[in-house]
């Protein structure tokens, strides 16, 4: 198990001492993997071949260690949600309640069950693959996800708000290239060029390219409403927003998924995408570093692959 003791305002430490001790009831030998931050858990993670399951507390975070742990090795992934926003468990139907959702993972081991779903890889030219289970962001929201990671308050979901209106009240957007393999819809992006082989180009100004396996992000934000967790497919979302004023209209939009009918807003459907800055694009104003999972990745450009049944979540009913 991996834990942040300090999800939830503390109670992911209390949830992960009823985990630890229905684990053994239950007969399983276990063993406390969590590091004092993110990147000591997941060295401690990477160096372990010989788990027969991987269960995370915490937020989408240490969803993010869980799946850079389990994505495409086979070993099941069981989570206990009690971050701020829990997206990737909402989507899949996980237990609000974390003492529930404890259960649900027991029965689960016990009973050998699990849901099959897609992760996205993400690759680059300097770093080695990293895997995220949500989505992948590479404009404004990427530069939300930055400023919260940041800050010390306030706490909740409101910390995303106050960094939103911070990074809206600087905007300005970012020009890209993205090349598009597998595409099965065009989301009727202007200026894109298909090509016979079902891949495509394109390149323009933007204030948002997410790549997502998911539906939401940041704690309910639809940013791909449609999207589905096993489908072998990343929802490709490009905002071709120029102005201050329209980048602030979006956000809120995004909450209830209606941001889809603007006309400035297209959701492509692809097998995989690189998102690159445009030719040209001096380093200063390129798009800022992406972010997978609400945690930084890298600097652009980077391929995201969606990979069908990376993920074999504990689940039961």
């Amino acid at each position: 198990m991996a834990v942040n003791p300090t999800a939830g305002a503390g109670r992911g430490r209390v949830v992960a001492t009823v985990l630890h001790d229905r684990l053994r009831r239950a007969g399983h030998r276990v063993t406390d993997l969590s590091g004092t931050d993110g990147a000591a858990t997941a060295a401690r993670l990477a160096a372990r071949h010989d788990l027969e399951a991987l269960v995370v507390v915490g937020g989408d975070g240490m969803v993010h260690l869980g799946a850079g742990a389990t994505a495409g090795t086979g070993t099941p992934l069981g989570v206990v949600p009690v971050g701020t926003g829990n997206d990737f468990a909402a989507v899949l139907g996980l237990p609000d309640d974390p003492l529930e959702a404890v259960d649900r993972v027991v029965r689960a081991l016990h009973d050998g069950t699990a849901r099959t779903v897609d992760a996205i890889e993400v690759t680059g030219p300097h770093d080695p693959p990293r895997w995220v289970a949500g989505a992948v962001s590479a404009g404004l929201d990427a530069a939300v996800s930055a400023r919260a990671l940041g800050m010390r308050r306030p706490r909740g979901a409101a910390r995303y708000t106050v960094a939103a209106l911070a990074e809206i009240a600087r905007f300005r957007a970012w020009d890209y290239a993205l090349e598009l393999t597998g595409l099965v819809d065009d989301g009727g992006l202007p200026g894109l060029t298909v090509h016979d082989d079902a891949s495509a180009t394109w390149q323009g100004r933007a204030a948002m390219v997410t790549a997502a396996n998911i539906a939401r992000i940041g704690g309910g934000i639809r940013v791909a409403p449609h999207a589905l967790v096993d489908d072998g497919l990343l929802d490709v979302l490009v905002a071709s927003v120029t102005s201050r004023t329209a980048a602030a209209s979006i956000f809120p939009a995004m909450y209830a998924g209606a941001h889809t009918r603007r006309r400035d807003v297209h959701l492509l459907r692809a097998r995989a995408v690189t998102i690159r800055p445009a030719p040209g694009t001096p380093a200063s104003a390129g798009p800022p570093v992406a972010h997978g999972d609400g945690e930084a990745l890298a600097a652009l450009p980077l391929t995201a692959r969606a990979v069908a049944g990376a993920l074999h979540v504990l689940t039961s009913a």
